[in-house]
């Protein structure tokens, strides 16, 4: 299953959305990279299920912290 969530990094100064495809979501979706500070897209770019959970992953292990319920939107 593709990863869903929103983790933020110990600055708290960006973003990084995991987002299900529509279309596809048990096996593609989309990683969005934002920053918190100017409210801007970095960029966002379609990813495959093993591609995301390992960057999930890759993001946890450096200290990025996994936040269940953001309502503000940029």
């Amino acid at each position: 299953m593709y990863p869903e969530g929103t983790l933020i990094n110990s600055n708290k100064n960006n973003l990084v959305v995991f987002e299900k495809d529509i279309n596809n979501p048990s096996n593609e979706g989309f990683i969005c990279l934002w920053t918190i500070k100017n409210k801007r897209l970095i960029f966002k770019k379609r990813l495959s299920k093993i591609k995301a959970t390992n960057k999930w992953i890759n993001l946890i292990k450096k200290g990025w912290i996994h936040k269940k319920n953001i309502n503000k939107a940029a």
